[in-house]
């Protein structure tokens, strides 16, 4: 359970809406609390049981580049935010206590029943084309489009390891993992869509430099990553010709229609999502280098780096490591690179290894999804929710801890 409500907390984002965001962060509190009690070291281990080196340096250098940055602009709202910044790394601490004692079998019941949540969510959510849905876009009542995506991107890897290492439980996995595509295609994010093809790749590259590439491919269980690809594109093509009435004096069967349908849902998710191209992110990023620049080498505050798009809204850079070093300075960026460097330490760590282990494959996923949110701050703007952070922490920490029994 100390491990579902944290994972259920991250994937229903949209609860902050439901009970405010003070009674969200006050259930992140309680959770803190509550496992700091209960999974606190035990006597004469205190010096082993602080995170790594590399994230704790992250978090301070970050959290002392905002406290400059607002002492310096003599602005509240930075100071502010760094106070949540020293919430979040308390919450870590918390975090990385219960990892420390975790097993990657409980991880994976635990990601389960998140999963199984957000599904029930979504089919019970009345009227989602109408409420809460944006063209292409869907979402519930718990993940709203741009929120639900997370759930699928960023869980998806480690369904696939936990697909290889336990063959027996091959048909629960697919199904979790056929919903993440569900999740991710529906929420319709394009930096979700981009974030699953990088993770899947780079964990098929990593299987097969570990098994060999013709062992891969003969392996029928890789029969899951065809499943994935097939779910996406059933629901791109559903969405072309469910979204709109179908002509009533066409009668096109067979094979013909079949044709039609893929070129039809392709077409539409690449016209629709891809192939608009988005002109505000452009403007953002063209003024935000623009803007950091300026405000070097300290920064000019939180949510400064932004400017005016179109329709007269005032909108922060989508890219967090500019916005950090626009509105944090230096140190800000170099804080938000660290959480880049902690992602990929585990992954170079694992590929050093002589002896091949099962709790390698988890290690992969978790680092990768730690690594694909961190790519996903590319195209987003800097945060300090625990419904964004709260992904980062997970990975991270199972990442870096010690290898647990499978």
């Amino acid at each position: 359970m100390l491990l579902v409500v944290p994972l259920a907390l991250m994937a229903a984002g949209s609860l902050r809406d439901l009970i405010t965001p003070l009674g969200y962060w006050a259930a992140w509190l309680l959770w803190a609390a509550v496992t700091a009690v209960l999974m606190r070291p035990q006597a004469g281990s205190w010096a082993k049981s602080w995170p790594p080196l590399i994230i704790s340096v992250s978090y301070g250098v970050l959290l002392l580049g905002m406290v400059i940055a607002g002492v310096v602009n003599y602005d509240g709202a930075t100071i502010y935010q760094a106070l949540k910044i020293i919430v979040i790394a308390g919450i870590f601490v918390a975090m990385w206590w219960m990892v420390l004692r975790a097993q990657w079998r409980q991880l994976m019941t635990a990601l389960y029943w998140v999963v199984g949540l957000m599904a029930v969510s979504l089919a019970l959510t009345v009227d989602v084309n109408r409420v809460l849905a944006i063209g292409s876009r869907h979402g519930s009542s718990l993940a709203a489009y741009g929120v639900l995506w997370k759930v699928g991107a960023l869980f998806l890897p480690l369904f696939v390891s936990d697909f290889i290492v336990r063959p027996k439980a091959r048909k629960i996995n697919a199904l979790m993992a056929t919903l993440c595509a569900c999740f991710v295609m529906l929420d319709g994010s394009r930096t979700a869509q981009l974030v699953v093809l990088a993770t899947l790749t780079g964990l098929l590259v990593f299987l097969g430099w570990g098994h060999g590439w013709w062992s891969l491919f003969k392996k029928s269980r890789w029969w899951l990553l065809l499943l994935i690809a097939a779910a996406m594109l059933i629901l791109s093509i559903g969405e072309n010709q469910f979204s709109k009435e179908r002509p009533t004096n066409q009668a096109v069967t067979g094979a013909a229609s079949l044709i039609n349908k893929i070129e039809g849902g392709f077409t539409k998710t690449f016209r629709t999502r891809f192939g608009k191209g988005d002109p505000a992110r452009i403007k953002l990023l063209r003024v935000g280098v623009q803007q950091s620049i300026a405000c070097l080498p300290v920064g000019c505050g939180f949510g400064k780096t932004a400017t005016e798009v179109k329709g007269g809204t005032i909108m922060p850079v989508h890219n967090a490591y500019l916005a950090a070093l626009g509105d944090f300075g230096v140190l800000g960026l170099l804080g938000m690179l660290g959480f880049v460097l902690a992602a990929c330490l585990p992954i170079r760590r694992v590929m050093r290894r002589a002896v091949d282990s099962k709790q390698d494959y988890y290690v992969v996923a978790v680092a990768g999804s730690a690594l694909g949110y961190v790519m996903a701050l590319m195209l987003n703007t800097f945060t300090t929710e625990m419904s964004e952070w709260g992904y980062l922490m997970v990975m991270l920490a199972f990442a870096w801890a010690p290898a647990k029994a499978a």
